[in-house]
């Protein structure tokens, strides 16, 4: 990664807009390869001896911890960037999940015979 790239990402993390990195062009030829790296599947699945497509490319460091490692695939000797698929990598990030709960009022109404 480059100087300039590291100083737009890290003031896009300090604006709390992190999530616009992944539409730069470089992140998605990196994402690309990572997921040919991985021939498509989850590797979380496939460490379990299971199948699944993978969809998503995770950043086993966080992005807006390191935003160094944003586009490497690897930290020295670890994989940095991992293909997974959605629900392995909702499980890596249950504090991005939304859960929505409906919650019925009990309203009162008064009879009305009109």
């Amino acid at each position: 990664m480059t100087d300039a790239q590291l100083d737009r990402l890290s003031a896009l993390i300090e604006n709390n807009n992190a999530d616009a990195f992944y539409s730069w062009k470089p992140w998605k030829r990196l994402r690309e390869t990572v997921l040919k790296l991985d021939n498509y599947e989850c590797q979380k699945c496939k460490a379990k001896g299971k199948y699944r497509h993978a969809v998503i490319i995770h950043h086993v460091k966080h992005l807006k911890d390191r935003p160094d490692l944003a586009l490497s695939i690897w930290d020295g000797k670890e994989r940095q960037l991992v293909s997974l698929c959605k629900a392995c990598h909702e499980e890596e990030h249950p504090e991005r999940v939304i859960q929505y709960q409906y919650k019925k009022k009990d309203e009162m109404f008064e009879e009305r015979w009109d």
